[in-house]
Parts: structure tokens; sequence; C-alpha cells
């Protein structure tokens, strides 16, 4: 597989900067037998239009979303479009998008979509699927990957929830002309592709007040031991009378772990809301019952380091496979990363500038939810739903 990466800073004339990303690419990348594009590109760019118009330049599916901010082989960029094409001989790429996901059965919707860009006999042989995810749905984000799951076998995942500026209202996805704010974009590969993740959270700095969640449903916590969610935080010496618990506890996840497991990967969760009538809280990602939470105290150095192992993480699997020819690095990362980071915005993307390997394509973005595998073995993937974490995938 072969793939190439294009930035343009052009925002307000969708054309001019469709024209700008095509023109790119047919300087760096010749088309093969198939292709898929994708665009990751700041909520201010019309991003229907840009993806329409590449499909038309380019004749390929262009998929993708809004983020926070992008990445690619220069680091981080505020206010710009990052668009990646990959292409190949002996791979099949397939994109598709749901029916809207804001009411209905949804879990059919996604199971249907995923299902339709999988070519028959595709279960158990090489494949990925990439996953651009509405913001605002009424459900929490593990849906995404639990469904897609068990809809392809565990078809292995990589993707995000898209974003904005953290107004919550302009987060789109795309699909070759067409943008959505309550459907899930899709984009399949199928073939020679053998996908490497990694995955790295912040663990190492605690309140150390760990408690068993001991009611709760879906992505809702009432009670962790014998408190109100609401109560837990407050022992914790938190404020909890804020107006925005998004931006008020963004430096304050919660970590979720089953037992003693040496080799459980941990899930990250943020608060989106709390109850203060009811005392619960509510959160993006679900929260079982019996796992044991404990809150995380991140700074900007934590994040960087962070970042650097989970990039050395992947360069070491791949080193493994020094006959694969991996050409691409996809990085997906929190916006409450980027949020805590403040005013060094690019110290994760300096990372990977310094450590991506020459040659090798880099793209990735700021999102509202991590979707990746904390598991990939034979063909298999335990997908999970993540925050405040920092995901990659090679391939």
């Amino acid at each position: 597989m072969r793939s190439a990466t294009v930035l343009t800073t052009e925002l307000d004339d969708p054309i001019k900067a469709a024209t700008q990303l095509a023109e790119g690419m047919k300087g760096r990348l010749g088309l093969m037998k198939g292709s898929v594009g994708i665009l990751l590109c700041d909520a201010d760019m019309d991003g229907a239009a840009v993806t329409g118009e590449l499909h038309r330049l380019l004749g390929i599916e262009v998929t993708g979303m809004t983020t926070l901010g992008t990445l690619d082989e220069g680091g981080y960029h505020e206010a710009a479009a990052v668009f990646t094409v990959l292409t190949a001989d002996d791979c099949e790429f397939r994109a598709a998008c749901t029916e809207s996901l804001a009411e209905g059965d949804f879990r059919r919707k996604i199971a249907e979509s995923a299902k339709s860009i999988m070519p028959v006999g595709a279960v158990g042989a090489g494949g990925l699927m990439f996953a651009f995810c509405p913001n605002g749905m009424p459900f929490s984000g593990d849906m995404y990957p639990n469904v897609i799951s068990q809809a392809t076998g565990g078809v292995p995942v990589i993707g995000g929830v898209a974003s904005d500026d953290y107004d919550f209202t302009r987060a789109r996805v795309f699909i070759s002309g067409r943008e959505y704010r309550d459907s899930l974009v899709l984009a399949g590969v199928w073939g020679n592709v053998k996908p490497l993740f990694s995955i790295k959270h912040v663990t190492s700095r605690f309140a150390e007040r760990i408690r068993r969640v001991t009611d709760a449903e879906g992505n809702i916590v009432r009670k962790v031991g014998e408190e109100t969610f609401v109560r837990y935080l407050e022992n914790f010496g938190l404020k909890t009378d804020v107006p925005d618990p998004v931006l008020a506890f963004t430096a304050y996840p919660m970590m979720l772990t089953q037992g003693d497991d040496g080799d459980e990967v941990p899930l990250m969760r943020h608060i989106a809301g709390l109850n203060h009538e009811d005392g619960s809280g509510t959160f993006f990602g679900d929260v079982p019952v019996g796992t044991l939470a404990n809150i995380c105290l991140i700074n900007k150095n934590d994040l960087s380091a962070a970042c650097r192992e989970s990039m050395e993480a992947i360069l070491r699997e791949s080193a493994r496979h020094p006959d694969h020819g991996y050409s691409a690095l996809f990085c997906m990362s929190c916006c409450g990363r980027a949020m805590i980071l403040g005013s060094d915005s690019d110290a994760e993307g300096n990372v990977l500038k310094e450590m991506r390997p020459e040659g090798m394509t880099l793209t990735g973005a700021y999102c509202l939810g991590e979707v990746c595998p904390t598991r990939y073995k034979d063909g298999v993937a335990e997908n999970r739903f993540h925050n405040c974490s920092i995901t990659f995938c090679m391939i």
C-alpha cells in the first residue's frame, strides 16, 4: 500500500481548497487499482463541498470529519485541513454512511452499514475500518465499536468522534460531497493489510481513592462505593457546582479497571455532565458496574511522555514485520489532551514529527472520543471507545 498526505490552510473557499489538495496529491502519489481519501478538517471548512470536489477531481470516495486540530508530518495545526489518500493494487476500498442515528434502531443502522462495506468472504481476512462518528447522539460512544465488532466478527476499527471548537454544534462527518451531524461514516480496507495498533493513557498520577462502581447504567453513574458520584468527586476536594463540567473536569478523567490483570488496558472516561438532584454523573462512554474507579490528575508532561511511549510501542511492533512495507501512521488524540496542553498545543505534534520514520505518511486529529482496539490477534480485535487517550494505527 502507498499513501500521501497534503495540507491546506484555505478554509473559506472550498473549491480552491479542494484544488490545492488534489493538485498536491497528484504531485506526490499515483493512484493504483483501489483508493480512498480521508479529510480531517477545521469545523469552519465546508467539508461537504471539499470532499465532493475531491471526489470529482480524483475519482475516489473521500470520507472524514471535523476536528479540534489536525496532525501531519509537520506537526500540529489549527485552522487547517489534512487530506490523506491510501492506494493499492492488492487492496479493496469501500465506504458507506448510516441512516440518521438520532432516533430509531441505531444498532441495526450501524450494523447494516458495517456489513455493507465487507466484501464476500471478508470475515477472517485482512481488513480495517475507519470510523468517523457523529457527536451528540442518544447513546454513549461505546455503541460504535461494540456494534461494529459484533456485526463484522471483530474487524479492527480506528477512528473518533467528530469535534469542533467545543461549542458542540458544528461537528460533522463527510462522505464524497455529503455532510451529516447524526450519521456514522465508515471506510473499509480489505486485502493485503496487517494493521498495527498502539494506545496509551496517562495513568501515572492518581488521587488514590479507588472505589468500585456500585450503581450505574450505560454511561450514567449513580454510586461509587457508598457515595453518590457527585459526593465521590467532592471528597477528592473537587468543586462540582460548575457551569461546564466538560471543561471543568478535563484534567480529571476517571480510570476504570476490572481488577489486577496486569495485561488489562484501562478505560478512560471523561465527565460529560453532573446531576446534583440525584448525585449522578454522565460520561461520554459506558461505565460498567463492578469496575474499579479512580480519578487521574494529568499535566502537560504526562501527555508528552504518553505520546512518546505509544509511538515507541508501535515502532517496535512494526520492526517485527520488516517485509510488510507499512506506509501510513494514523493518530487519534483526545480533545481533552489538547485542552490540557493549552499554549503547548504542538507538544504531541512535535513528538510525532521527531519520531516519524522517514518516508512514512502521518495524519491525525484531536477528537471527542477515540476508537481503537486494546487487543488485536489472529484477525480479531477488541475494539474499545476511549477518552483522554492517544491512539495509533499503522497500515
